[in-house]
């Protein structure tokens, strides 16, 4: 999968971080129950701490956007 860099992506003023955020988050949970469906609901502990990773950096994101917004 071909990811854009960050200086290419253009402003969207229709998009709200709040909604992005929990669209992310949903995504990240829905991607966790297919592995853990292939997997007889585990998870391996590189995918657990890929997932959790990841969900890391969108909490970091969130708490970045919210010191600039209040």
């Amino acid at each position: 999968m071909k990811y854009k860099h960050f200086d290419d992506i253009k402003p969207n003023h229709r998009m709200d971080f709040i909604m992005v955020y929990f669209a992310a988050s949903r995504s990240l949970r829905e991607l966790e129950a297919a592995i853990r469906r292939t997997n007889n609901d585990r998870l391996t502990c590189r995918q657990a701490w890929l997932l959790r990773r990841i969900q890391y950096k969108l909490t970091q994101m969130a708490a970045l956007w919210k010191k600039y917004v209040e």
